[in-house]
């Protein structure tokens, strides 16, 4: 009697797991009535998780129903125990089906579960509206399904709008032009496809270094926005400062970078470079006029009438000046030519006989008949002579 009773306890032990295997709700086929009897699982849970197998398909492995909207690790930790994701085997086994990489096979040894692609996806754009020419812009991308869970499948695509490309959720772009650009990212899962974009604007730096002394050098933002420096560098004679993550320029501030900080050796020659060593801007002394040149600043001061006014002044003067100059250039001319022309007639004349004087005598004798009968005679014998 006592080894009949001890046989069927123990056929009852053997068959419990039987019967917990029996028992177990196969969530990838329950429909919502029996799903609805897990403990924590009421009618709307239960239409979730028929909802999401409809639209992701089957669960492979019983921590997946997780992934059904409302449904977390204290829910979870109360119906792992009464859950399957196959036909056969027991709760223990689902979960070590959960363990093993890649978590795609299904228990028993059966054949491997398809997942197929979700249906729909959306992708999320971030990154800010504003770049920087020659400083690197950060963007990132979120793929989600219906059901907002993250979609790690998805391949992402980036088109910059300057003819460059990329790949992945978060990427870096560098303009090296400024302009205004559309920024486009692509999801692709499957025939499941999402799109956004972003406009973005890209603008110089406007900051310089306003001084360089003995305790720093100092920045100044010219810009009416801040000014993130995290990256830059201040370069000098022999050595440069790599200015940490996180340093702000408010806008239109100047800030001192002592260089007890920077240890940078004393120069006028500070260059601020971009994080990829382009040059931003480079330190440019303000020297004193040289005194030749103190004219010129005077008037480079002045009100633009004043200055004018000046002008006009100088062209009058300057007028009157090369007037004055010509005349007695001229008078000059005079001067000088004046007692040479009459030395050279002093000298013509002292190589000429001296003129007879001329009376009134010489003048009556031409006038005398006889002379000019003479003259007449001798007229005619020349004459006849030059016939003969």
């Amino acid at each position: 009697m006592r080894h009949a009773l001890y046989t069927l306890v123990g056929l009852i032990v053997l068959a419990l797991p039987t019967v917990a295997a029996a028992a177990l709700i196969n969530i990838n086929t329950a429909d919502a009535t029996l799903l609805d009897t897990l403990p924590g699982i009421g009618p709307s849970y239960a239409a979730r998780i028929v909802t999401y197998r409809t639209e992701h398909g089957p669960f492979v492995r019983i921590d997946d129903i997780q992934n059904v909207s409302g449904i977390g690790p204290s829910t979870y930790a109360g119906i792992k125990d009464f859950i399957t994701v196959g036909d056969t085997g027991s709760a223990a086994e689902s979960a070590a089906v959960s363990t093993t990489s890649p978590p795609v096979a299904a228990p028993s040894g059966s054949a491997p579960t398809y997942v197929p692609p979700p249906s729909a996806i959306t992708v999320h754009l971030q990154g800010s509206t504003e770049a920087l020419q020659d400083v690197a812009a950060h963007f990132t991308a979120r793929v989600t399904t219906k059901g907002d869970t993250a979609d790690s499948a998805a391949h992402i695509a980036w088109s910059f709008g300057d003819g460059s490309s990329g790949e992945g959720s978060a990427v870096d772009k560098t303009y090296r032009y400024t302009g205004t650009y559309l920024v486009v990212v692509t999801a692709t899962d499957g025939s499941a496809t999402s799109r956004d974009e972003l406009s973005v604007v890209v603008q110089r730096a406007q900051v310089h270094i306003s001084a360089v002394s003995g305790e720093g050098v100092t920045l100044t933002n010219d810009a009416d926005t801040r000014l993130d420096l995290s990256g830059w560098r201040l370069l000098a004679d022999t050595g440069f400062f790599h200015i940490p993550l996180g340093t702000i320029l408010l806008p239109h501030a100047s800030v001192l970078f002592p260089d007890s900080i920077t240890n940078l050796p004393s120069s006028l020659e500070v260059t601020l470079a971009y994080p990829n060593g382009i040059v931003a801007t480079q330190y440019q002394p303000v020297l004193p006029p040289e005194p030749a040149a103190a004219d010129a600043a005077y008037m480079f001061l002045q009100p633009q009438g004043a200055v004018a006014s000046s002008s006009a002044r100088q062209g009058t003067m300057v007028e009157s000046l090369t007037s004055t100059d010509t005349n007695t250039s001229a008078h000059e001319a005079e001067a000088v030519s004046a007692p040479a022309v009459a030395t050279e007639l002093a000298t013509a004349g002292a190589a000429l006989p001296p003129p007879e004087p001329v009376s009134s005598q010489t003048t009556g004798i031409f006038r005398s008949p006889w002379t000019l009968g003479l003259l007449g005679v001798i007229a005619l014998a020349g004459g006849a002579f030059i016939l003969l």
